[in-house]
């Protein structure tokens, strides 16, 4: 994690050194097509079955998952509230290492699901100059759960960490364990940059998260017993299971409009002025 806030700190610096002799020239806000990337390390809430949350978790880095998406984002009253509509993929579940008293092993458990999410951001600006502002948001979403996606699995295993040991499952995520759908809020904090370049602007909005998962993750199936949960709570279905979190991302976003300097705008200007002399013949 220090390694990637030391290269986001040199590519901001970067950036604003480039921009810094166009700081003068303010320009309006405009709509905005973005790429947002990032990750969580999101787990499950079991709201009553304390003792699967005192669980230890795996390795951090284990726990990682990744988000991305693609936004148009829409300013509104002069730039103090923006808001982007997104789409994309995040992978949530959870990662707990549990003792298994049959088998008498350290069983690590797992569950990643894909969900294909559709999310309405929300910030709330504080301009403390044109081109840096603080901002608070609120993210709610809606995800459907989807199969492996190329190198991103949707599955559960649980896997015994200690060697000689026989318990080795995975079973592919779909509608018998897991709910087909989940909802909930992301909310957070950011730092939005714009950067003027002669030709164009360019946006950056680091932010960080907690995801409040408000849909029971459980299947239908495994809540009437039909199947097996492939859980820590050893085939216990009680209460919910949510998703919660935090989670990070980085968005980079162009505005849809040209400036003084760029091809687009110069051929203009010579249209415009050649077509009264006639040069066009039109």
């Amino acid at each position: 994690m220090k390694k990637i806030f030391l290269t986001l700190l040199v590519l901001v610096l970067a950036l604003g050194a480039s921009a810094q002799k166009h700081k003068d020239q303010q320009r309006p806000e405009k709509i905005a097509i973005g790429i947002r990337v990032g990750g969580n390390i999101d787990s499950f809430k079991y709201t009553d079955y304390p003792a699967a949350d005192t669980l230890d978790f795996d390795a951090f880095m284990k726990r990682v998952k990744p988000m991305i998406g693609v936004n148009v984002e829409i300013p509104l009253l002069n730039g103090i509230i923006y808001v982007a509509p997104e789409v994309g993929l995040s992978v949530r579940g959870d990662s707990r290492l549990f003792e298994n008293a049959g088998v008498d092993t350290l069983v690590s458990y797992k569950a990643k699901v894909n969900y294909l999410e559709a999310r309405l951001p929300i910030s709330i600006a504080i301009s403390v100059s044109p081109n840096f502002k603080p901002y608070v948001f609120a993210a709610p979403s809606f995800g459907m759960a989807m199969p492996t996606i190329g190198p991103l699995k949707s599955e559960i295993t649980q896997q015994s960490l200690d060697k000689g040991k026989t318990i080795n499952n995975t079973v592919a995520v779909n509608a018998k364990n897991v709910a087909p759908y989940d909802y909930g809020l992301t909310a957070g904090a950011g730092f939005r940059f714009r950067f003027n370049f002669p030709t164009f602007s360019m946006l950056m909005k680091l932010e960080g998260g907690y995801y409040f998962g408000f849909g029971d993750t459980y299947s239908k199936y495994e809540q009437t017993g039909q199947v097996p949960a492939q859980n820590v709570q050893a085939y216990k279905i009680s209460g919910k299971r949510l998703n919660r979190g935090p989670e990070a991302a980085i968005t980079i976003a162009i505005p849809l409009d040209f400036h003084s300097g760029d091809d687009c705008f110069y051929w203009s200007d010579v249209y415009k002025d050649n077509k009264h002399r006639g040069m066009y013949g039109f």
